[in-house]
């Protein structure tokens, strides 16, 4: 069974479609409670909840390698810079916060190595949608433990984790924000800490399309522009900013303590001219806590 998954891995793992535990078999694995059984692909368990969007995972698919193989053209090289800003200061956060000795989980992992940068006195899963980013970021950064699932079933077992680490995922699954704020706190064990990084409905060159407009008329308009522009990195249909305010109440909804929006330097998505604006108004900690481009949320289960 260890060539076809660990069992440290294995003993992190319950079915997304009953909680149940799972037990390993030849090629797969198997819930003892419902009996559904799981692929392994390489050591990788892909543990897909009941009635996934197939559609959905093809167009995820499409995404991720667009976002991995298409590199980003010179003059969106300034907010490249801005991106990669923004996730030094999350995993900068997250590494001052964590210690050692931890269990952590990166939802929506991709192929961010810089996650892998926490493995020292840790324990790290990787889990993502799909399988193919886990196999480049085991085979490319040497991630040892990987699973294949969706955000909105996380196949773990209650308590699982002492970190939940989570990247600019939630707003591809803007209608099922409480389940999966819910799920978060399942997974953590008591004291374990939530760090959520995700598009912000509120930020300063972006809340007047995503707080004013009616989402259908935004998504029509945003989805025209990118096609206009012939973007390569262009949205999916579905995906939407989140709002920093109403996922602070929903995760203090879903248990959680402590629950408050982290200040943050960075600003991409946007021109010279979005960046100035932020600069100049930045020395508010209030635009930086909460209308940047992003938001970062820290949260943590009670003990």
């Amino acid at each position: 069974m260890t060539e076809i998954i660990d069992q440290k891995l294995l003993d992190l793992l319950a079915c997304p479609r009953c909680g149940g535990e799972l037990g390993p078999g030849e090629t797969q694995i198997s819930c003892f409670s419902c009996g559904t059984q799981y692929e392994v692909r390489g050591g990788i368990p892909v543990l897909m909840p009941e009635g996934i969007d197939l559609e959905h995972l093809a167009e995820e698919e499409k995404l991720g390698e667009i976002m991995t193989d298409v590199p980003a053209s010179e003059k969106d090289t300034i907010s490249e810079e801005q991106w990669l800003l923004s996730k030094k200061e999350y995993w900068d956060f997250v590494k001052d916060k964590l210690g050692t000795g931890k269990t952590v989980v990166n939802v929506g992992c991709g192929v961010d190595a810089a996650f892998l940068g926490l493995s020292e006195g840790n324990t790290l899963v990787a889990f993502d949608l799909m399988c193919s980013l886990l196999e480049k970021l085991r085979d490319g950064h040497g991630s040892k433990y990987n699973v294949a699932g969706a955000v909105h079933g996380l196949p773990f077992r209650d308590g699982a984790f002492d970190a939940a680490c989570c990247i600019d995922v939630v707003h591809h699954e803007p209608d099922r924000l409480a389940g999966i704020f819910g799920s978060f706190e399942r997974i953590l064990a008591p004291g374990g800490m939530l760090f959520l990084m995700d598009i912000n409905a509120w930020g300063l060159t972006q809340f007047w399309k995503s707080k004013m407009m009616p989402r259908k008329v935004h998504g029509a308009l945003r989805t025209g522009w990118h096609k206009a522009k012939g973007s390569a990195h262009a949205p999916a249909p579905y995906e939407f900013p989140t709002d920093v305010f109403e996922s602070m109440k929903m995760l203090s909804a879903a248990g959680f303590e402590s629950v408050e929006a982290v200040p943050l330097t960075s600003f991409p998505n946007t021109g010279k001219a979005g960046i100035s604006l932020f600069r100049k108004l930045s020395s508010s900690e209030r635009v930086r806590r909460y209308h940047n481009f992003h938001y970062m949320i820290f949260a943590r289960k009670p003990r």
